[in-house]
Order: structure tokens, then C-alpha cells, then sequence
């Protein structure tokens, strides 16, 4: 019989099985793999403490955002608003509407969060708006030590279709623009167009990137302060970034109608757009963006480590476990722990987590041999202080 590998990618939180055959000295092996239990320690993130953001509301979805005294919209707290648009018939949120914002619930493990969240409805869908400051990683390379700053809002928008048909969502975020003292700053998008002041443009499709500068100084090599929109957050997440962002100018923004054409900036504004999505009822769509000091992580996934094991699975047969991590932490790393009845054929079960990929998304991977068949909990410990444990049996059929 042929040996035939087996490949389990496990996810946290999810309770599932993978499994898979394979052959030594003429004895058959069957493989199972499922999750076993996180825990969590203090949380030792490489994160400043310091909140450097503020995001003041107007007693409704409209707000803005000041990092360190620099503002970063042109109010203080209204100059972000959004509209939608549910089966084309569209709707801007006017001052007043929704619920008054409230402070955000701690997040996993007690984790304090800072912002806040507000809500209404339209067409028989619900939209959910929550500002978070989060960490940010720098646009430019870290210098040894350097630590991420909270200096960065992510804003999400989650729709829920509370009606009993199905209803198509677009939606749309306007942004009236003023960097420091600057209501007409300009834009530069470094890892597509480097170089590059932009002005009057539509990014979107393939030119759209993982974020846009905001230049006080329309001086791409010298822009003064600088702070970021992030517009992709990784694919592995399930939400929706922009599918286009539109650099314009605040006259055409507050003209009315859904379709702002790319202006050069007088008093520069823009515009995000998500695209149309079919919602059935009680379905959920996440739509994500992010504005501060840098570009900006998911709190619910960074540093998440996601593992997957790849044999052949037998007694003195070497396998590959994998750790996938969204979103890494800055010099976070991942030791491996074995249970008796394996060992490591490599060494080095502490390793450093390397820089992500274009997806957001870095891989660690170890090598480990079985001595015997059996039951196992293999763990995963983060620096980021959590623990993950994985079950691997295996057991002959034969």
C-alpha cells in the first residue's frame, strides 16, 4: 500500500479532526488531529501602553481623529460620515441618527479596549459601526527595540440582515481631510507608486494598496507628518476592505450622489467604497479600514498562530508542523513543546517569527519524529503570551 500524507490546518477556537493513512514495515497507521486547549498568560505584547489617538464622536456614527494634538480629519469629531447604499436606494447617515456611541466591552482574555461603538438601520438592515485604537507597525523599518504605538483607529462597519429577504449592501465612508495645520494635504502610496504625490486619483483593483499616506507636506521624500489609511487587512480574516478609495476633493464629497469623481484637492477629501454584496437574512457582513500614526493590526487576530501538520504519521517517520501567524508581533517568537514519545530532528524549538509575506501572514516550521504510536498533545507557546495545543493520535489499523 502507498504511503499517503496527511495535511490538518486547524484553526483556533475550532474543534475539527483531520486525518490520514500510512504504512511502516507493513503495519497501517491512521492519523487524527483536533484541537486541544488555548490558554493565555498576561499578554505581554511589544506594544507602548501609551494612547496616542483620540477619536471623539458627535453623539452618532459621524467623528474624528486626533493623534498626539495633530488632527488628522478636519473636525475634531465629525469629519468622518458614512453612507449606505441597500438594494441602490441609498441613504446618508445624517448627524443625530443611530444610537449614542458606548464604550467598547473588553476584548478576549480581559483585554481592555478603547473606543467606541453605535449602530442604526436601514431597509431592514442593521449596521453596526465600532472605532478601536489598536497598534500600529511603522511604514518605514523598525529600529531594534522599537516598540508599536497606539496611535491608530480601526473602524468596522458590520451589516446584518435583520429583514426576511435578502438585501444587496454597498457602503461608503467619507473622510474630510486636514493634517496638522494643512486642509488641502495630498496623498502618496509608497509601495505602488513610490515616489509619488497623489492627487485627483482612484485607486482601486490591482492599484490598490495596503495603505495610503496623508502628507502634511506634499513632498513624498519629506512629507512632514505622515499618518496612514490602511485599507487591507490579510486574507485569511473574514472581512471586507475598501474595494477602491477615491482622492478628490470636499466640494464634489458633499455634492450628494454615490459616485464622487476623482478631483484634484482644493480642500482634499475622500471617499471608500465597498462594493455590493447580497445579504441573506440574518447574514453578516464585516466591512474594515483604519486611520492613524501607522498601519494598523486587527486586535482579534494579531500574532494569531494557526497550525498545520503534514506527514506521513508512523513510528520513526519525520513530519512538519507549521505554524501560520497573522498579523506577527514584533520579535515574537514560537517555542514548541513535545510530549514523551516524540523528538525533535531539527532543534531549535524556539523560533523567531520572520516578517509576514504579501498576505500579512509569516510561517515558522518545525520537524519532529514519532517513537511510538499513540495519543499527544503537541503545544505552541507565543511570546505573545498564549498557548495553543494541538492532539495528535496515532494508532494502527492493522
Amino acid at each position: 500500500m502507498k504511503s499517503s500524507p496527511i495535511v490538518a490546518v486547524l484553526s483556533l477556537g475550532v474543534v475539527c479532526a483531520g486525518f490520514g493513512f500510512a504504512q511502516d514495515n507493513g503495519k497501517i497507521y491512521k492519523a487524527t488531529v483536533k484541537d486541544g486547549v488555548t490558554t493565555a498568560n498576561e499578554v505581554m505584547l511589544p506594544v507602548d501602553p501609551q494612547i496616542r489617538i483620540t477619536p471623539a464622536h458627535a453623539n452618532g456614527p459621524q467623528f474624528g481623529l486626533t493623534v498626539e494634538g495633530k488632527r488628522i480629519t478636519c473636525s475634531q469629531n465629525g469629519s468622518i460620515w458614512q453612507q449606505t447604499r441597500v438594494d441602490g436606494q441609498e441613504n446618508q447617515v445624517p448627524f443625530g441618527m443611530g444610537n449614542v456611541p458606548q464604550a467598547l466591552p473588553d476584548g478576549p482574555f480581559h483585554k481592555k479596549r478603547h473606543g467606541f461603538q453605535t449602530s442604526w438601520s436601514a431597509n431592514g438592515v442593521e449596521f453596526t459601526m465600532i472605532v478601536e485604537v489598536v497598534p500600529s507597525r511603522p511604514y518605514v523599518k523598525a529600529q531594534p527595540g522599537q516598540k508599536r504605538r497606539l496611535d491608530t483607529c480601526r473602524i468596522s462597519y458590520i451589516a446584518e440582515n435583520k429583514d426576511s429577504r435578502p438585501h444587496t449592501v454597498e457602503f461608503r465612508t467619507n473622510i474630510d481631510i486636514l493634517v496638522v495645520n494643512n486642509d488641502g494635504a495630498l496623498y502618496a502610496s509608497p509601495t505602488t507608486e513610490p515616489g509619488k504625490v497623489l492627487n485627483g486619483v482612484v485607486l482601486k483593483d490591482d492599484k490598490l494598496p495596503e495603505y495610503v499616506l496623508v502628507l502634511e507636506r506634499p513632498d513624498a521624500q519629506n512629507p512632514g507628518f505622515a499618518p496612514a489609511i490602511t485599507l487591507k487587512f490579510g486574507k485569511s480574516q473574514n472581512v471586507d476592505g475598501p474595494s477602491r478609495i477615491v482622492l478628490t476633493n470636499l466640494g464634489v464629497i458633499g455634492q450628494g450622489g454615490w459616485d464622487a469623481p476623482a478631483q484634484p484637492a482644493g480642500d482634499s477629501a475622500c471617499a471608500l467604497y465597498w462594493a455590493p454584496k447580497e445579504l441573506q437574512p440574518k447574514q453578516k457582513r464585516t466591512m474594515v479600514w483604519a486611520y492613524g500614526g501607522g498601519i494598523a493590526t486587527s486586535p482579534e487576530s494579531e500574532g494569531r498562530v494557526t497550525l498545520a501538520f503534514k506527514g506521513p504519521f508512523a513510528p520513526n517517520k519525520p513530519f512538519t508542523i507549521t505554524a501560520y501567524v497573522d498579523d506577527p508581533s514584533p520579535s515574537q517568537s514560537l517555542a514548541l513543546q513535545l510530549p514523551p514519545g516524540m523528538e525533535s530532528v531539527d532543534g531549535r524549538d524556539i523560533r523567531p517569527v520572520p516578517p509576514p509575506g504579501a498576505t500579512g501572514t509569516s510561517v515558522v516550521e518545525w520537524r519532529a519524529r514519532l517513537l511510538r504510536a499513540g495519543d499527544f498533545e503537541l503545544k505552541v507557546r507565543s511570546s505573545t503570551g498564549v498557548t495553543q495545543s494541538k492532539i495528535l493520535s496515532i494508532q494502527a489499523v492493522n
